[in-house]
């Protein structure tokens, strides 16, 4: 039989004719893992994040052991085939096949690197393994395979939303720009994900803070993921609780503690501040608490949520001006933290970081470089890249 297409389907016993034979082949995990001299094939069962395999990005696969296995003498790798971890000596191509659940035949999604990051058995399952797919999963195949919702995919009205940002708006219109963003990446909020003045509580929190917690507080995921918005109340987590301390209303922290946002306890939309390490001085970032928010909600969504998206540690300014000329920047100012600009257009959503000592000024001529996230809901908006990707790129 011929190599296997990329989206066919096939059988079980298609899948082995490939690369051996039955006589020849070693099942492991139940059969999800068919070992062969030269090469391995996953048949994964896929379904819903976290127990199950899925797609974690459009680039990267995560199989989840469905049960306790020991398959090798591995400490940290036991429950997977020793030929698809990337520390292993015995690696072999590895190629990928999934189907849903109660699906008879798997489809041929392409093939994967060796895995480079576990989770270890534990409370939230039996073991995950991430893996690098190549080539990126199209979004029309992943959404027919059910691990998709795209949901609503009209940029132009995000683009609407932010070039109102570029006159002089009210808090309460800057909140309803961050609603178009939120809609957009997350689908509508509903009544129940917003939170009692009763669970709020009664600690002071500025209008623009509380109307967030009021409409969407319980939709956690939207402002939490590589960052931390605190919460009026989690007392199983303490360190993740709004706190007041010195006339200042702590409430937004990076996931490490390596920078920290404050603001005033009242008021409509004070200003925000922001201190390295969590200590010393707090600075002005000469931005209001309803512009900060819609930041966050860039930011993660950029970094968390986007399943499609290119990246890369160092690249020039005058490669990054190329590259956002035509999309435009996010009319607030950015962030003191990391120098953090923002780009959003057609699409396509950009989160730039400077490369460098942010307590120390440039120097004269001294070139700057940026670590930059290009990311999109489909791989659609994201094909205008392809000039300027090279291998110094980690994903498109």
């Amino acid at each position: 039989m011929p190599y296997p297409q990329l989206y066919e389907w096939y059988s079980a016993a298609d899948v082995v004719s490939f690369f051996g034979s039955q006589s020849e082949v070693q099942r492991l995990c139940d059969d999800q893992w068919l070992i062969f001299s030269a090469s391995a094939a996953c048949l994964a069962n896929i379904g819903e994040a976290p127990k199950n395999s899925h797609f974690e990005r459009a680039v990267t696969f995560c199989w989840a052991a469905e049960r306790l296995y020991h398959v090798n003498d591995e400490t940290f790798a036991h429950f997977l085939p020793v030929q698809v971890v990337s520390s292993s000596k015995k690696n072999c191509s590895i190629h990928l096949f999934v189907r849903p659940l109660q699906t008879e035949k798997y489809l041929y999604a392409g093939q994967l690197e060796p895995c480079g990051r576990m989770e270890m058995p534990g409370p939230h399952g039996h073991g995950k393994a991430f893996f690098h797919l190549k080539p990126t999963l199209p979004s029309g195949v992943w959404e027919r395979l059910g691990g998709l919702r795209l949901g609503n995919l009209d940029f132009t009205v995000v683009d609407r939303a932010l070039d109102r940002l570029r006159s002089p708006i009210a808090a309460e219109d800057r909140f309803s720009v961050l609603q178009q963003l939120v809609d957009y990446w997350h689908g509508p909020i509903q009544p129940e994900d917003g939170m009692s003045d009763v669970e709020i509580g009664s600690m002071p929190i500025p209008l623009a803070l509380r109307r967030w917690y009021r409409w969407a507080g319980k939709r956690t995921e939207v402002m939490s993921g590589q960052n931390i918005l605190l919460v009026p109340r989690d007392y199983e987590h303490r360190h993740r609780m709004l706190a007041l301390k010195d006339r200042r209303l702590h409430f937004y922290v990076e996931n490490q503690g390596v920078y920290q946002w404050s603001t005033l306890p009242d008021g409509n939309d004070p200003p925000v501040f922001g201190r390295w390490e969590c200590k010393g001085r707090w600075a002005q970032e000469k931005i209001t608490l309803s512009e900060h928010l819609i930041l966050m909600c860039l930011f993660e969504a950029v970094s968390c949520h986007a399943k499609y998206e290119a990246s890369i540690g160092w690249l020039k300014q005058e490669r990054l001006d190329e590259i956002v000329k035509n999309i435009p920047p996010v009319a607030i100012r950015p962030w003191r933290w990391l120098g953090m600009r923002f780009f959003v257009g057609q699409g396509v959503f950009v989160c730039a970081a400077e490369n460098r000592n942010p307590k120390k000024k440039y120097r004269a001529g001294e070139k700057r470089y940026y670590s930059v996230n290009i990311s999109a809901k489909t791989e659609h908006p994201l094909q205008f890249l392809k000039p300027f990707v090279d291998d110094e790129w980690d994903t498109l």
